[in-house]
């Protein structure tokens, strides 16, 4: 259902471009009819303009090269490769926001390209302290993580505007009112979009959230939710669990990190303003804000306190399941690869029994450790995309990989299991109720589905449990039988 509803936004979207700035296009007219200027002045004018960055480096991809040739990654190598003459034409090729969009679309396209150009510069400033060998891949990737806001922006502001209400007031997760209003979310929109547009690779690793594990990726993640949430608010859990988690993945003192996204956001409000004419991130930083006691994030009382979580749960869809056990029985799924069985499955999961979040985590067995390889449903958060579970030591989970079984965890037996989850897997989730179940293939461990509805405020029941272990059980045959009809496709 949700590809059907994707691919008809697709449709509509057309090949029409994301329109920019009037202010911006006389600007790059001025600086590409003036030889004097450098290509450096031009790329400040390009980048300042999501739309103008999406636009060349949709342009520069677009043109035919040999097979041989790289994909380009950047704005700078972007205008490069179009050429003094081809850039001089680029202006008179543009669509002017102001002139071609009614208000609410102008408006909120301008806001999104606010939190762009502030989340781009937050993750080329992140990219240069970790020495990165090409920041501006970074920086571009990041202005094109939002491709899919535009659009919808563009077409369907009033979408957006629902989508912040629900999160706001019904203290619903993004993704979550993303799928409940648009069967899909913005990241998959966007990979859509990247892969029709032939947009640079480092994009579509960043939109799958089982690529957390890759630091760039990982970075772009971070810088995104970082825009979206300082935008609402710099002082909610959300947003400093965000600037923490930059910190530790910088290895340097909290603090210090903070405070220095805090003097960025300011310079590139000073920058932008007069360019978007919407407030930017920084307004909010001079909120005064009462300090809360502080609390053990991983004490058992934090770990099982009820969060502010939506009342929406999911709707499971029966059918889909029932479709996706008819898929599994059919021997035309012998001729795929393990990987895309693993992940019609977790998308089935996802969808049929309205699980918010799943998880495939492959085993590791020289490191004892269970890695995310396939994630569904974390795209706006990128800490549980790094999901991975330390398999030494006595706890639920390396029980669990010592055979074929499940476990379901729930209202009526947290007390009895909670103490065996890991104190750090506790603390990534942020939720209490989850169900999981280990694949074994020829009696030998494979890895883990994981799965859960990402608020207490849903809990999980038998019936989506026996569904669950019923479609992971095939999952295992499945895989057996691929193996064994051809072995070459084992990897």
């Amino acid at each position: 259902m949700s590809n059907r509803r994707l691919n008809d936004w697709i449709e509509r979207f057309g090949n029409d471009p994301i329109p920019a700035i009037g202010r911006a296009i006389k600007e790059l007219r001025s600086v590409t009819s003036d030889e004097r200027r450098s290509v450096h002045e031009i790329v400040e004018v390009v980048e300042r303009d999501p739309g103008l960055s999406v636009f060349v480096l949709r342009l520069a991809n677009s043109k035919k090269r040999s097979s041989l040739s790289s994909e380009v990654t950047s704005v700078q190598q972007a205008l490069m490769l179009l050429g003094t003459g081809q850039l001089q034409k680029i202006p008179a090729q543009l669509t002017d926001l102001e002139k071609s969009l009614p208000d609410a679309a102008r408006l909120r396209l301008l806001k999104t390209f606010s939190r762009t150009y502030h989340a781009a510069y937050q993750s080329l400033a992140w990219a240069r302290e970790r020495r990165d060998m090409n920041p501006d891949e970074v920086f571009a990737a990041t202005q094109l993580h939002f491709l899919g806001e535009m659009a919808l922006a563009i077409h369907a502001p009033d979408l957006l505007d629902q989508i912040d209400r629900m999160c706001i007031e019904q203290h619903l997760p993004s993704e979550e009112a993303q799928y409940v209003l648009l069967g899909f979310t913005l990241e998959e929109l966007t990979l859509k979009l990247a892969e029709q547009w032939h947009l640079p690779e480092l994009l579509k690793e960043s939109l799958q959230a089982e690529n957390a594990r890759f630091p760039r990726a990982y970075g772009i993640m971070l810088a995104v939710q970082l825009g979206r949430h300082a935008a609402i608010n710099w002082y909610s859990e959300k947003t400093r669990d965000i600037e923490d988690r930059v910190a530790e993945w910088l290895d340097q003192p909290p603090d210090q990190v903070i405070a220095r996204i805090h003097q960025l956001a300011a310079r590139i409000a000073n920058t932008s303003y007069t360019l978007y004419q919407v407030s930017p991130a920084a307004t909010w930083l001079p909120l005064i804000v009462q300090p809360q006691p502080e609390t053990r994030a991983d004490s058992p009382k934090q770990a099982n306190a009820p969060e502010a979580t939506a009342d929406i749960c999911l709707m499971p869809q029966l059918p889909v399941v029932r479709e996706l056990l008819q898929q599994l029985t059919d021997t035309q799924i012998l001729d795929k690869r393990p990987q895309e069985v693993i992940q019609t499955v977790i998308e089935s999961l996802h969808h049929g029994l309205g699980l918010n979040r799943v998880v495939f985590a492959r085993l590791e067995p020289e490191k004892r450790k269970l890695v995310g390889e396939k994630v569904i449903g974390s795209n706006n958060d990128p800490i549980f995309s790094r999901f991975e579970i330390d398999l030494n030591g006595k706890h639920l989970f390396s029980r669990l990989m010592e055979k074929t079984q499940a476990i379901m965890i729930n209202d009526q037996n947290r007390q009895q299991y909670w103490s065996l989850v890991p104190a750090d897997l506790q603390k990534k989730i942020r939720v209490n109720s989850f169900i999981a179940m280990s694949l074994f293939v020829n009696d030998q461990p494979l890895g883990l589905i994981y799965a859960d509805r990402h608020s207490n405020n849903c809990q999980l029941d038998d019936n989506t449990y026996r569904h669950f272990k019923t479609v992971c059980k095939q999952l295992g045959q499945v895989i057996e039988k691929i193996r064994a009809n051809s072995p070459q496709k084992k990897h």
